[in-house]
């Protein structure tokens, strides 16, 4: 929640890669090829077809992403693998959130809760959300933002259900049209399905301030 005020990217990014990896299983590799398990096809499960670690360069081009985008803007393991790493640098050197921050997530979730069954997300919604004072963001970070509360379950559908409950393969996940370019599972929410009250205090329960989004 630091990085609304700070515009600290990265810090933002870290949060929608443990709301997908929190329920990630322990696994050996499953062919997603029925018919011929021989293929080098990925793995059914977390969809990578083998793991030999990064390359410097690869490494950081997650990071660079996340440091522009404050979130995951296209779902990979390997990009949740390296911004987990990168938290577990940074562990010890928590930050709270400001008042600041708090007025700003209070504003962004208030553009969600109030918003009429006739608004859109990745318009109405959005556009208001990018107007909120003393909030610097652009249309790509309020997106993953979005995206990111998606992740973590405040934000889905009762047909599209998020990795708060259980683990989704997001490299399999369905898409609301075939160009849209927002990740599963807010790529199907609308105003008229709410948020995820459970949800929300699991994440976010420690901050009082916030009660009215779980009650």
């Amino acid at each position: 929640m630091s990085s609304l005020s700070t515009g600290n990217m990265l810090w933002r990014s870290f949060l929608p890669a443990f709301a997908i990896t929190r329920t990630f299983p322990r696994h050996h590799f499953v062919s997603s090829n029925e018919v011929n398990r021989f293929r080098d096809d990925p793995c059914k499960i977390c969809n990578i077809d083998s793991w030999a670690g990064f390359e410097n360069e690869d490494y950081n081009f997650y990071l660079e992403i996340a440091s522009n985008a404050g979130g995951i803007p296209a779902f990979s393991l390997e990009f949740c693998i390296v911004l987990l790493t990168e938290f577990n640098k940074l562990a010890n050197n928590a930050i709270e959130p400001s008042c600041t921050d708090a007025h700003i997530f209070n504003e962004i979730m208030m553009s969600l809760v109030d918003a009429s069954s006739q608004e859109t997300l990745k318009k109405d919604i959005v556009k208001r959300i990018n107007k909120i004072q003393l909030f610097d963001t652009n249309k790509t970070q309020t997106q993953c933002l979005l995206q990111t509360l998606g992740f973590c379950g405040i934000l889905e559908t009762a047909q599209h259900k998020s990795p708060f409950h259980e683990y989704v393969n997001l490299g399999l996940a369905p898409k609301k049209s075939h160009n849209s370019d927002w990740e599963y599972p807010v790529d199907f929410w609308t105003p008229s399905d709410g948020i995820n009250r459970e949800a929300f205090k699991f994440w976010f329960g420690n901050y009082i301030q916030f009660d009215k989004f779980w009650e």
